[in-house]
């Protein structure tokens, strides 16, 4: 009876690693709690599958997108995870914070698609997506300059051409994908506001 008990413990402390195994799109973003009090702006959004299905009952045309693209390209996500902050100051954030997020990026699946650096100007825009075969799981965007630092994590099925449609949504940064799926020359800042 006692072993079976502590199989039991056993499983349910692995639950949330294989709840992560299951999902290779989705990034574990560090607790940024005490960002978000020294920022002057902060974005913090976590939908996963559910709260993206209630998000997108609530999308309209009032704002000068498509509603039913923007849907369309909800079905297929999993979740996304929006981390944004805007400072008064520069340095606010440690740069150990992004290189923790950054090599998570170095697992297997995960490839670099866009990556901009401004070194007069001190802004880093990097894109990645995690492919498996001819799948895309998730795409991650990290886009920080001295006085902002904006973590996206999309997760689930993405098509390049479709993403254009949610930049500007859900705190998703407009970092210049065309509605091509080509990421337009000059788009090195990533707009977050």
């Amino acid at each position: 009876m006692r072993f079976r008990s502590v199989i039991l413990v056993c499983a349910l402390a692995a639950l949330p690693a294989l709840a992560a195994a299951a999902d290779p799109g989705r990034l574990h973003l560090p607790d940024f709690s005490a960002l978000s009090k020294l920022a002057t702006k902060s974005v913090d959004i976590s939908l996963d599958p559910s709260l993206l299905r209630l998000a997108s009952g609530v999308i309209n045309d009032s704002n000068g997108t498509n509603g039913a693209q923007v849907n369309a390209l909800i079905k297929g996500l999993r979740g996304i995870y929006v981390r944004s902050y805007t400072f008064d100051r520069p340095g606010e954030y440690s740069e150990a914070q992004v290189k923790a997020v950054e090599a998570q990026l170095l697992a297997p699946g995960w490839q670099p698609i866009v990556s901009t650096h401004d070194l007069k100007q001190g802004n880093n825009v990097d894109i990645y997506l995690r492919r498996s075969g001819d799948r895309t799981d998730g795409l991650a965007i990290i886009a920080a300059a001295p006085r902002e630092l904006t973590i996206v994590n999309i997760v689930g099925s993405i098509d390049l051409a479709k993403l254009a449609q949610l930049q500007g949504q859900f705190g998703v940064p407009r970092v210049g994908i065309a509605a091509s799926g080509q990421v337009k020359s000059g788009s090195a800042a990533a707009q977050t506001h």
